[in-house]
């Protein structure tokens, strides 16, 4: 019990001073091959992801619409059906076109537990039929980025039930992490990108969050965009979270050097480079009241951005379910989730 006593203090010691860095959150490094081909390749239904997470939302869904609702509605029974706490975040602000609702959607696996991981996309489509007549899909803009978070925590949710491994680490640091997930509505300017025609769901949300005291068990806000074109690439966008940055360039290396990557393509997707200023997107109003970030966005923007292209028969499902692997087990090591134990494979 002594040596436990003293491991106990110099790790806590030791992940204390780290935190004071940015650079001090603890993960696991899950190595074995059972494992990680079980995160992967026995995970992976690419088939359920395209009809039933994905397709429901690969329509015109402008803040506002019937369309936008229909949306809000199948995330809404997406996350029921797993048992996630539900709520609506439903607001008016003035728009360039009136006043309008949105509705963020924000579901919790564990309201009980002290600290959360959000991680967070929008749902709402870029109007381009007010101005140009035309509808306009957003494949990857963002309907592929809330459709790869429903699908990572359907195939994580035994994991997640199950909680962290029961390590020393974990014990101090683990069991009162939970994972959250953040739909925002009204990411979109309706006319020219603005500080008040855009982000109206993010704005509202982090300024409810800070006057009730609800930013501060957030350790980390880890928002998708752009996601789902072969040429999706990411960059480090921000220093206080390269260290989560750099375990996904970690996982990403060694999936593909151990063949659990489709290895189509020459270009990793997380590059080695990082970003000199950040991009506007719905992490903005959590970023300015001190929310460390990590923004995963394509870096350049994709080629399909705000074009009509940006639709399905442009997606690319080999790097779609790449980084689908790759962020699962990057969650199953900074959860300390526990993929070894054979309870949760199907039989």
């Amino acid at each position: 019990m002594q040596g436990l006593g003293w491991t106990l203090i110099l790790l806590l010691v030791a992940c204390t001073q780290g935190k004071t860095k940015g650079q001090g959150r603890p993960t696991r490094w899950i190595s074995k091959k059972e494992a990680l081909k079980y995160l992967t390749v026995q995970m992976e239904d690419m088939k359920g992801f395209r009809e039933e997470r994905l397709n429901p939302m690969l329509i015109p869904r402008v803040s506002g619409t019937d369309n936008n609702t229909l949306v809000k509605e199948h995330i809404v029974t997406q996350m029921k059906n797993l048992g996630w706490k539900i709520e609506e975040d439903t607001f008016e602000d003035d728009t360039p076109f009136g006043r309008k609702k949105f509705t963020n959607v924000i579901a919790t696996q564990d309201v009980n537990r002290a600290r959360r991981i959000v991680l967070a996309c929008h749902y709402d489509s870029k109007d381009f039929k007010t101005m140009e007549g035309q509808d306009f899909i957003g494949a990857t803009d963002s309907a592929v980025p809330c459709a790869i978070l429903i699908e990572t925590v359907k195939q994580l949710d035994c994991l997640l039930r199950k909680g962290p491994k029961e390590t020393v680490q974990s014990i101090l640091l683990g069991e009162d992490l939970a994972l959250q997930l953040v739909f925002f509505d009204g990411e979109e300017a309706f006319q020219q990108w603005t500080a008040t025609d855009s982000l109206y769901g993010a704005r509202h949300l982090a300024a409810k969050w800070e006057e009730h005291s609800l930013l501060s068990p957030v350790r980390e806000f880890i928002l998708l965009d752009l996601i789902g074109t072969s040429d999706t690439r990411f960059i480090s966008h921000f220093s206080s979270t390269n260290s989560l940055y750099e375990l996904l360039m970690k996982i990403e290396k060694h999936l593909s050097d151990n063949a659990m990557l489709s290895n189509r393509r020459s270009q990793r997707i997380f590059t080695s480079m990082r970003a000199a200023g950040g991009v506007e997107d719905d992490h903005i109003p959590f970023l300015k009241r001190g929310v460390d970030v990590l923004h995963l966005i394509s870096t350049p923007f994709p080629s399909v951005w705000h074009k009509m292209t940006d639709d399905a028969d442009h997606l690319d499902f080999d790097l779609i379910g790449d980084f689908s692997r790759i962020f699962r087990v990057f969650l199953a090591n900074l959860l300390h989730l526990e993929p070894e134990n054979i309870g949760c494979r199907k039989k």
